[in-house]
């Protein structure tokens, strides 16, 4: 019943599972490995045999077939039967005994061992369950019936169909393991997971328990190394919170101070031996190995390694010509290149297939809209059956439509019809809207999933049409008599300054995360517990009072996302409460800016300059740009609205075909038509699965192919860099490289933010910075638009600026000019 790790092989997989049989080899050739044993799978038969359980599984299964809501439906129910079982006195006296061994009430990690899992042709990885500083005898029974219960979760049972696994031939050993009470850990891989470089390892390391960095919960350090363990780069992420022991068993999640996070987590002796190491292991196994390991005390233990399943033996000796081949069809025109910053604000990284055709739905309407004019334009990415993404020839043409032209273009520059149009419109969209919001996703069918995905791609289609031809389009056909007026009060002055004191979506969140900070900052313990690093969770159960002043920021900007223009992996405040947390962090204690009437007196200035008689419509027609600005904010908002609930009908789409809420590994691989097909018919065909598979192993192309387009459409030689003017102005100051929210610690006031994009969860970075430089980015992009609320020169979409300047660097930015260089 008992296996100890030293008396364990590797080939005693049966007997001890995938996770138990590899430590037991590493424990065997002398790597430093925690003690501890195996509850063997025969346990784990006998213990379903004890409790008559296992004729009654194995009947259940075959009733349910391959039919994935029975499956799963068996599996709830088997979970339950197993967590009520009792475990057998002489399955009990053996567990306790060995646990004895360890020590009086020793602290040990409790981890499910399939005899399926960790194989060299599958990865099991997280589906079954782990109980980390389990303590006391009652604890560690209690834990490892849990386990047993685990391989019986749904996303378990549905892997397991999906490849070929008989369920029930699958057992399930359980390892009992000493616990590292670790200052430092994390994982190792012995070959690097995205070069597939197999002369460098990465390692990602966090402070306290490994947990924290396998679960994705914090932004680890990342060093790559040679073979050797001579570091070749790193990056410090921002490490700010720790999974520790908890007083009373289990674990605790705790913040981490600010020093710790600004510093490295290893230091370069820490990483040589932590690669000595990890050699031993994949010298051992004779493949690339991933490993988890911990630190304490300066000693360094592997507390599990696993064969990496996801690199192919060899590099595909074709990959660079294959790249070359598709940059050779991105022919790229001095127009694209002075538009294309703004598309890569909006595509930092190329689309899955899915979010291709949401977006394109949005992108296609321009399109549409120029078509009924005759002009024919192809302008936005391509994307081809494997996933791979490209910039396309700047392609126009004309046809018999053109002499619609004049009539389209009267049309749109007629703001009255335009207003009225929108009015007209709008109420409608927003009933659209809350039917989509009000659907019960939680128990949808797999047509019903279908159905409501129609409806979301149409309104998502209607509202980028109107929004583009009556506000947008019209704003641009509108707007070049109020900008000369403007430039005689000012040469500097553009149309968007006439967008002063607007209530339109990004100056109101702007205001609204200054309150929020203002209001949390009245409470000194909040202030310094959010300055500290505590995340919302702790906080609104530590100061249950904060809740509501979070609640009221939700209400009014729940389903703003962090990327936009991507639906499948965005997260709002609602699905990622921690960004409000990031917002009001840097503007802690920072007095409310006082708001100032800007657009009266220029309007009273403008006045003047056209004249009392001519005033009233020059006045409407101002109103109605900044109506239509208006409109082009909410009706993003709302598609991001739209974009929330598709991501709840995916989840349960996946859940319903794969056994797993996580759809970012199946369904996010079709487009779709392919996924309407998929709804339809109720399962997904071998030829979808194929293209999901393929599409997937693609994506390392396809992120390269990307790569290379976007470095042909900039030009990084000479001393500046140019870009487009998001805000006029100059300054020079101390570059701040951010590569992410979870940097904003590093920024100071008066740093010059550099930066490849910002959202709004960036915004209180602009108070406290002197200018933006981005290499994303237009006139209309987030950081434009914030930069100009907040006075300070923005150049935006300079491609390079990340690459070519460093931290501390000064630059000069020339928000007139659009243009950036070093100085001194």
């Amino acid at each position: 019943m008992i296996r100890w790790f030293k008396d364990t092989r590797k080939e005693d997989v049966d007997v001890a599972g995938g996770k138990g049989a590899n430590l037991g080899e590493m424990t065997h050739c002398g790597i430093s490995v925690p003690d501890g044993f195996v509850v063997t799978s025969s346990t784990y038969n006998e213990f379903l045999d004890f409790n008559s359980l296992l004729d009654p599984i194995r009947k259940e299964l075959e009733v349910a077939g391959t039919d994935v809501s029975k499956l799963t439906e068996c599996a709830g129910k088997f979970r339950e039967q197993i967590r009520e079982a009792k475990m057998p006195d002489s399955i009990r006296d053996e567990i306790i005994s060995a646990y004895r061994k360890l020590g009086d009430r020793a602290r040990v990690a409790v981890r499910s061992s399939a005899t399926a899992e960790d194989l060299p042709d599958a990865s099991f990885a997280g589906q079954q369950e782990t109980y980390l500083n389990v303590c006391g005898e009652e604890e560690l029974i209690r834990s490892v019936i849990n386990c047993y219960a685990s391989l019986w979760g749904d996303r378990a049972v549905i892997y397991r169909q999906n490849h070929g696994y008989d369920q029930t031939s699958v057992a399930l050993a359980v390892v009992v393991q000493e616990m590292v009470e670790s200052e430092v850990a994390g994982v190792l891989f012995t070959v690097n997971p995205v070069s597939r470089n197999k002369d460098e390892m990465q390692i990602n390391a966090s402070y306290g328990l490994g947990e924290s960095v396998v679960s994705g919960k914090v932004t680890a350090d990342t060093y790559v190394t040679d073979k050797e363990g001579n570091i070749k780069s790193f990056n410090i992420g921002s490490k700010a919170t720790a999974i520790i022991y908890s007083e009373d068993g289990g674990t605790k999640e705790i913040s981490t101070d600010e020093e710790s996070r600004a510093k490295r987590a290893l230091e370069d002796d820490t990483v040589k031996k932590l690669c000595m190491e990890a050699a031993k292991v994949e010298k051992y196994y004779g493949m690339p190995m991933d490993i988890e390991w911990g630190m304490r005390d300066g000693a360094i233990y592997i507390l599990q390694a696993r064969a990496i399943t996801t690199l192919k033996d060899d590099a595909d000796p074709v990959e660079e010509k294959l790249i070359q081949t598709y940059l050779d069809r991105c022919v790229i025109s001095a127009s694209q290149r002075s538009s294309m910053g703004f598309m890569l604000e909006k595509m930092p990284f190329p689309y899955l297939p899915m979010d291709y055709d949401l977006i394109e739905l949005i992108d296609d309407q321009k399109d549409a809209i120029f078509a009924e004019g005759g002009i024919v334009i192809g302008i936005h990415p391509q994307i081809d059956d494997d996933g791979v993404s490209i910039l396309p020839a700047d392609k126009k043409s004309i046809n018999s439509k053109i002499f619609n032209l004049p009539h389209l273009v009267k049309e749109m520059s007629d703001h009255r019809h335009c207003e009225q149009v929108l009015k007209d419109k709008m109420p409608e969209f927003h009933s659209r809207l809350s039917e989509i919001m009000n659907a019960d996703y939680k128990s949808m069918t797999l047509k019903q999933c279908g159905n409501t995905m129609e409806k979301m791609r149409d309104l998502i289609n209607d509202l980028a049409y109107y929004r583009f031809k009556y506000a947008l389009f019209s704003t641009f056909l509108l707007k070049s008599e109020p900008e000369k007026k403007l430039r005689k009060i000012d040469k500097k002055y553009t149309v968007y300054d006439l967008y002063k004191n607007l209530d339109n979506e990004t100056s109101v969140m702007s205001r609204d995360v200054e309150l929020l900070a203002f209001a949390l900052s009245k409470d000194e313990a909040v202030k310094d517990a959010i300055t500290g690093g505590m995340g919302y969770s702790a906080l609104i159960e530590k100061y249950p009072d904060t809740k509501a002043i979070f609640d009221k920021f939700l209400e009014k900007h729940g389903y703003k996302s962090d990327y936009n223009c991507y639906c499948t992996i965005a997260k709002t405040f609602h699905e990622d409460p921690d960004r409000m947390i990031r917002l009001a962090r840097p503007l802690m204690g920072q007095p409310l800016k006082e708001e100032k009437d800007m657009y009266t007196p220029l309007m009273m200035q403008l006045k003047e300059i056209v004249g009392e008689k001519k005033y009233p419509e020059f006045e409407k027609k101002v109103e109605n740009i900044r109506y239509f600005h208006v409109i082009r904010e909410e009706t993003q908002m709302m598609w991001e609205t739209v974009f929330y609930y598709t991501r709840r009908l995916l989840e349960r789409a996946s859940f319903l075909l794969y056994g797993t809420k996580d759809y970012s590994d199946n369904i996010v691989y079709l487009f779709i038509n392919e996924f309407l097909d998929v709804c339809a018919t109720g399962c997904v065909m071998d030829a979808y699965e194929e293209k999901i598979t393929r599409r997937k192993a693609k994506r390392v192309l396809a992120d390269k192919v990307w790569e290379g387009a976007k470095l042909m459409l900039f030009d990084d030689t000479g001393d500046e860099l140019k870009g487009v003017s998001g805000s006029t102005g100059e300054a020079v100051g101390k570059a701040c490289l951010i590569n992410g929210p979870e940097e904003f610690y590093k920024f100071t006031k008066g740093d010059v933010l550099v930066c490849k994009l910002t959202d709004p969860e960036w915004t209180p970075l602009f108070s406290l910075a002197s200018a933006v430089v981005a290499d994303t980015g237009a006139e209309l992009s987030h950081a434009a638009i914030v930069a100009r609320e907040y006075g300070i020169p923005a150049v935006l979409g300079v491609g390079l600026a990340t690459a070519k300047f460093k931290d501390g660097d000064m630059i000069l930015v020339n928000g007139n000019k659009g243009e950036v260089k070093k100085v001194g």
